[in-house]
């Protein structure tokens, strides 16, 4: 099964590859991205793409991973929360009690 799964994994790459490089051929056009005033050099639109996307990847990792330790500072703070609450029920239980 592990052996079938790494052969679909190779497969969907290097389909994703040959896809990405179909793209890069037919989109070579060099082009400038104009903002305002400022004009970038000219590259293929395909490298605009490609950058446009890493700097998309980049962002949603950064923003995943703020939550994510945002989430754990929160469930840290709960469970220290409840840890002191524990103590304090079984310091006020009677002796005899559960």
């Amino acid at each position: 099964m592990a052996a079938l799964r790494s052969l679909l994994f190779l497969m969907i790459t290097l389909l994703v590859l040959l896809l990405g490089v179909l793209v890069g051929i037919d989109n070579s056009d060099a082009v400038p991205l104009v903002f305002l005033d400022w004009t970038s050099p000219a590259l293929p639109i395909f490298v605009w793409v490609c950058l446009a996307m890493m700097i998309g990847f980049l962002l949603g990792i950064t923003l995943t991973g703020i939550g994510t330790l945002r989430q754990r500072r929160g469930r840290r703070l709960a469970e220290r929360d409840l840890d002191a609450t524990r103590r304090e029920l079984k310091a006020r239980r009677p002796s005899g009690s559960r």
